[in-house]
């Protein structure tokens, strides 16, 4: 009697066992035909660049400051793909504290031209692109990272378009107390973000030659 309830409760025990093992294995094993796969990364964004563009050594080293340009409009792709290379700049602490701002209303940008009265430019470009610092994302507030953040990211800009056979010009904002706050108001900017430059775009309608730049005295390795 006594052998036959423990074979008994032995075989509830592995009945009871069994159960436990397939609730599990259906919990922790995805069903026939659907295995588990990892989660896949999104993938870039492809980059289309326009034919004909110069590497980019020879487009850092041939750059110059355009400031007269076509009447022939840049078109919005280019635009987009100017604003993506300022945005792939360095950021400090990949703060990402850049802000950009397409201006292709004339009438916006001969407002901002009359902050700046040497900047004629900005009446013969189509567009420009206002690069400016968003205090608010600075990870360590007041030590100045967006204007180093805003100044790689315009000079990409300026190497792109050159790149991509535009013109373009760094037209400073920043520092000038009387330019900020009036580009803030014009542009409607939270009071965070400060503007730093307007780069001006357009089709050159001047030729300017390689000026070369180097200069050995200002060389030093190792030390002074």
């Amino acid at each position: 009697m006594q052998v036959f309830r423990y074979a008994v409760t032995t075989v509830q025990i592995m009945m009871v066992g069994a159960i436990i093992g397939l609730a599990l294995a259906g919990v922790t094993k995805p069903a026939a035909g659907a295995e588990a796969k990892p989660a896949a990364a999104p993938p870039a964004a492809e980059i289309k660049v326009p034919g004909g563009t110069m590497d980019a050594v020879t487009a850092i080293l041939t750059r110059r400051s355009i400031r007269n340009y076509t009447s022939r409009p840049v078109p919005e792709e280019l635009v987009q793909l100017l604003v993506t290379a300022g945005m792939s700049a360095p950021s400090a602490f990949n703060e990402r504290s850049t802000e950009f701002v397409v201006v292709n209303d004339p009438k916006v940008m001969a407002e901002i031209s009359q902050t700046n009265p040497a900047s004629m430019q900005l009446k013969r470009a189509s567009v420009a692109i206002v690069v400016a610092g968003h205090q608010g994302k600075e990870k360590f507030p007041g030590k100045g990272y967006w204007q180093l953040d805003g100044a790689v990211a315009a000079e990409n800009i300026l190497v792109a378009a050159h790149a991509m056979g535009l013109g373009a010009v760094w037209t400073a904002i920043y520092p000038y107390p009387e330019r900020i706050p009036a580009v803030q108001k014009i542009l409607k900017l939270p009071e965070q973000v400060l503007p730093l430059c307007i780069i001006p775009l357009g089709y050159p309608a001047e030729q300017k030659v390689r000026e070369n730049h180097f200069d050995p005295a200002r060389l030093h390795t190792n030390t002074w």
